[in-house]
């Protein structure tokens, strides 16, 4: 199958989704129709190639932060994926070893250096809102939120794990999206402070409830 993967011409691009909330079931199937340009890299992937995952969570979180309190939209259907980014161009015929940064340095075909980088994509069903929303209607914004969280595929670390790993994570992503929504909402109105802290703390009950009614850690209610 790797071969088979070399060779395949398709596979020159890579665009893998950072799957940081799932794990690959000890009996699933070897995948069919294998393409790097369309992949799920689940956490146990990356945890086996040796690749960065706390800074992963930290960037997915930071973005997170971003797409709320920035741009104002919920991120609901959004995509996080590593994907690569062509640099200044370097004789290096070795690449270097893995370091835990957000960006992962190669050396490509014909001496181009690339560098790993996650990317947002496909805002297409976001919803925007108002950014008086946030302190006329603050339970309905966090809720909304929550939900988009909830609903989208399972970039996100999840609250509430048992493994140790998925514990840092957790705490990784938390705090990387609580410090940028601080540092972001201080230049607005001071009504927007303290939802932040709401939402990661709606998460937190949302995947309570779900443990506690036998639905397990990530339960989508809509997408199932």
């Amino acid at each position: 199958m790797q071969q088979a993967a070399l060779e395949n011409p398709l596979n020159r691009d890579c665009l893998a989704r950072v799957y940081l909330g799932r794990r690959r079931s000890p009996h699933q199937p070897r995948q069919v129709n294998f393409s790097l340009r369309n992949f799920n890299l689940c956490l146990d992937q990356i945890v086996d190639l040796g690749l960065p995952a706390s800074p992963y969570a930290s960037a997915i979180g930071e973005a997170l932060a971003v797409i709320h309190w920035v741009a104002n939209v919920d991120g609901y259907d959004v995509e996080f994926v590593l994907g690569s980014e062509a640099s200044v161009g370097s004789q290096q015929q070795k690449a270097p070893s893995l370091q835990p940064t957000q960006e992962s340095p190669w050396v490509a075909d014909e001496g181009r250096r690339k560098t790993a980088r996650i990317w947002v994509l496909d805002f297409n069903l976001c919803t925007k809102w108002e950014e008086e929303i946030g302190w006329e209607q603050p339970e309905a914004l966090v809720e909304q939120l929550v939900m988009a969280f909830f609903e989208n595929d399972p970039y996100y670390p999840l609250p509430l794990m048992d493994d140790d790993l998925g514990k840092q994570l957790w705490s990784v992503f938390r705090d990387s999206y609580t410090t940028k929504a601080e540092e972001i909402l201080r230049e607005k109105d001071e009504r927007l402070r303290a939802l932040p802290n709401r939402f990661i703390n709606a998460c937190i009950e949302r995947e309570q409830q779900n443990i506690d009614n036998g639905l397990g850690h990530g339960h989508r209610q809509h997408k199932g």
